[in-house]
């Protein structure tokens, strides 16, 4: 039996207060002029949206709400004693709310704040209903929140129709609903974002909005999202644009930098075992774990590790702290060599065989014991520049030792062969130029702002036409580094983009 906070994280029960509800639909009344004459709420919990939209518009003849909890559906009836009101005991999955369509609707609510991964039963049937790769699927891109899969039936739904669809979401959802209004060409007149403080509303610390979308009638394709704090209604805090599969907030006096890079950006080495796999140095072959064994392996298997949070200066070559065991060259490769190659690692990984077992991620299935993802020859590349997908502004890191260094997964690098490209690039992407063009492209509120797509799209060859070496003598400068940058560096470094961009165009 599940318990009651089971049964709030299951449904995403966040139910919207009465007076947020209000001032939700004097919004959309007073700025946005809508007068709808039905209001649809497809996910209505105990009513409040229903009950605030008969209260403030004017011309609503009929308003309906779907509710897939019996006794919410008791309170409603109970709250509303409205003729034009009537609630549905149904679950939005398997219920087509969009019959209900007639004249100028209002879909307005507060869908489900949840994952489809953590939920049993309250989801729909398990598709990939954006259409990702294989690869992207395995790896829990395919992991959507049901607030956005709502919020993108009823846009299908209502493609061409004379309907508003406002709803309060994660503003990462709203920012992934854009993408799919411009992957499959959706028709819209306007659309408009307006944060709120999620914690004093729902007591819940993320970041939030009312998404608010006004379908087109006429084949308007409006691709430019102007973003609004809900208090101050009246002033743009920024426009976000959602064309060619990309976001962007237009700012002036930003670069252009966009485009593919010719390098291929790497995510870090992905285990699920943290607490064996990552070791700290106590001396000579001696190490300690995360569950504090000390433990004297063979250092043949052995790496220096920068995780996320220690990208804290521009260089890193020394004085590390952690390591992590790497049993793994490229994926899926057998790893009996360990037995011969490091027989002290061998004994430490099968002594503790069955935790590696219990590692829940798909990747694993069939692997080989003690597998690893995120593992190639770029991994032991013997310099790189990396960054932490957490920073809210990147700082990229050379990173080098005497061993490769390794970063974890959530951590992303470009791998170089040579010291002096790789603190070229270092300094290029530390620029003021490539600085103001990523946060341009990405969102501080972000769960990771930087990923590999984000930075995928910075594009070297466009870097290294638009920043010159004076730029990067005075980044270096910035960044309280001993002056070594030269023109022949830098000069060397161009030519290696040219010759890699060339190469990525013709393959």
């Amino acid at each position: 039996m599940m318990v009651r906070n089971d049964i709030k994280k299951e449904f995403g029960d966040y139910q919207t207060p009465g007076y947020f509800a209000v001032k939700v639909c004097n919004l959309l009344k007073d700025k946005l002029k809508i007068s709808p004459a039905v209001v649809i709420d497809p996910t209505c919990g105990v009513g409040n949206f229903l009950k605030a939209a008969l209260n403030v518009f004017d011309n609503v003849k009929e308003a309906v709400g779907v509710e897939i909890n019996k006794e919410y559906c008791g309170k409603c009836r109970e709250r509303i004693r409205d003729p034009r009101f009537d609630v549905t005991h149904e679950n939005f999955f398997s219920y087509e709310v969009t019959k209900h369509l007639k004249d100028e609707t209002l879909f307005i609510g507060n869908p489900p704040w949840a994952m489809n991964a953590n939920l049993k039963f309250n989801l729909p049937q398990k598709v990939n209903f954006k259409g990702l790769s294989g690869t992207d699927a395995l790896t829990g891109a395919s992991n959507f929140d049901i607030c956005e899969y709502i919020i993108l039936k009823l846009i299908e739904g209502s493609i061409g129709k004379n309907v508003s669809i406002a709803m309060l979401c994660k503003t990462s959802v709203a920012r992934n609903v854009l993408l799919e209004l411009d992957r499959n060409d959706v028709p819209v007149d306007l659309v408009r974002m307006y944060t709120f403080d999620s914690l004093k509303v729902f007591r819940i610390n993320a970041s939030a909005c009312l998404l608010y979308i006004k379908m087109s009638t006429d084949d308007s394709k409006c691709r430019n999202c102007e973003v609004y704090d809900i208090n101050y209604p009246d002033h743009v805090c920024e426009t976000i644009s959602f064309k060619n599969g990309r976001l962007r907030s237009v700012k002036e006096d930003v670069p252009d930098l966009e485009g593919k890079c010719c390098l291929e950006w790497r995510q870090g080495v992905k285990h699920d075992c943290a607490r064996l796999m990552e070791l700290e140095k106590t001396g000579e072959s001696c190490y300690r774990n995360k569950n504090k064994e000390t433990v004297e392996l063979e250092d043949a298997l052995i790496y220096p590790l920068i995780k996320s949070s220690s990208f804290k200066t521009p260089v890193i070559h020394d004085r590390f702290k952690k390591y992590v065991l790497v049993t793994q060259k490229k994926p899926r490769e057998e790893t009996e060599y360990i037995k011969k190659l490091a027989p002290q690692t061998w004994k430490y990984l099968n002594d503790r065989k069955t935790v590696f077992d219990s590692r829940k991620s798909s990747i694993y299935t069939g692997a080989p014991a003690f597998s690893m993802f995120g593992v190639g020859e770029y991994s032991f590349a013997k310099y790189k520049v990396g960054v932490s997908g957490f920073y809210k502004k990147p700082l990229f890191s050379l990173l080098y030792s005497e061993k490769p260094v390794m970063v974890d997964d959530t951590s992303y690098f470009l791998p170089f062969d040579n010291y002096a490209d790789a603190y070229t690039c270092m300094l290029m992407l530390n620029s003021e130029k490539v600085q103001k063009f990523l946060l341009s492209i990405s969102f501080p509120d972000a769960k990771r702002p930087f990923t590999k797509k984000v930075l995928q799209r910075i594009d070297l060859k466009k870097c290294a036409e638009n920043i010159s070496f004076e730029e990067l003598v005075k980044t270096e400068k910035r960044l309280n580094l001993p002056g070594s940058i030269t023109a022949g560096m830098y000069d060397a470094f161009s030519g290696h983009i040219w010759e890699q961009n060339k190469t990525m165009l013709f393959s």
